[in-house]
């Protein structure tokens, strides 16, 4: 018998192709608990922090499960009115952030699309919406519940011409990618002249990062194949012909905190529920909202960053 495909890889780094690196951060599957081990290194030469070993293109599905959590339901159909409502608001503050920076509408592609909230509501502010989204249950519901024009797999697979989007967005899918460099060429390529692009992605060099430590969530073995700092992120985008406007951060800081301190509490062998219902409560949220609304915001000190860049 043929010898099976092999489900893990060894890798000099993807952004530099140095090949020596500290570790930085070893555990297991945070939010699908398993026998496995993974690991993220620091390159020496650049800094850039990736996996490895790490799973292979092939083997990395089994990790995204259908429940997996941004393959949510739309809006609409959240029964709980509280979570509709901000679950609104934050499809709200996407769109419109991703709306005023492009400032007018156009043509849009949503990387990594999964089941199509973001694009439905760029759709109801007048964008031509198309989508790309690996998981084919994923794309598939959004096809059927809001009829998107969304292609099942990767973007390298796609046929799109140059410069075919006003607009490019990368909501938490840049850390997911094998060859982050493939990537950004190709989003270079896709992007008009004075197009955006709009990444949002965990910020390694973030406060909670650093006092979370291995719990934060942003690690997110083994799915986070990359993590960029800002500082390189900046550089990078400037190599592409894409240099960073902007970034803040906006979106999603009290859920990561919130999921991180819940992993460090059962980490210690605790039960996390009373953790979890105090940190998702009301009181909880408002009195995190000012931090969140104002330095996490102004000074990108959040777990989550949105990147604003323009092709030049």
């Amino acid at each position: 018998m043929p010898d099976a495909a092999p489900t893990i890889e060894t890798i000099a780094c993807p952004m530099c192709g140095a090949d020596a690196a500290d570790l930085l951060v070893e555990g297991g599957d945070l939010l699908h608990p398993g026998e496995e081990t993974f690991r993220l290194v620091s390159c020496r030469r650049c800094g850039h922090i990736y996996q490895n070993p790490r799973p292979t293109e092939a083997a990395i599905g089994r990790f995204y499960p259908d429940d997996y959590m941004p393959f949510l339901r739309a809006v609409e159909d959240e029964p709980r009115w509280w979570r509709r409502l901000e679950r609104a608001y934050g499809r709200h503050m996407r769109c419109s952030a991703v709306h005023r920076a492009a400032g007018r509408p156009g043509r849009i592609l949503d990387v990594g699309c999964a089941t199509g909230i973001f694009l439905d509501g760029m759709r109801r502010l007048g964008w031509e919406a198309h989508g790309v989204e690996p998981s084919a249950t994923a794309a598939d519901y959004a096809r059927r519940r809001f009829g998107l024009d969304v292609i099942t797999g990767r973007l390298e697979d796609t046929s799109f011409p140059a410069a075919s989007f006003d607009a490019i967005t990368l909501w938490d899918v840049l850390e997911h990618v094998h060859e982050p460099r493939q990537t950004l060429a190709e989003l270079a390529r896709l992007l008009r002249p004075g197009g955006v692009l709009v990444l949002s992605l965990p910020n390694p060099d973030s406060l909670e990062a650093r006092l979370i430590g291995p719990h934060w969530l942003g690690w997110d073995l083994p799915r986070h194949l990359n993590l960029f700092r800002p500082a390189q992120l900046r550089a990078t985008l400037a190599g592409f012909g894409m240099p960073v406007e902007r970034i803040s951060s906006f979106t999603a800081g009290h859920a990561v905190l919130a999921m991180s301190v819940e992993q460090r509490v059962r980490a210690r062998g605790r039960d996390p529920r009373l953790a979890a219902r105090f940190l998702n409560s009301l009181p909880a949220r408002l009195l995190t909202k000012p931090y969140y609304a104002g330095p996490a915001r102004w000074f990108n000190l959040s777990s989550i960053m949105v990147v604003f860049a323009r092709k030049a």
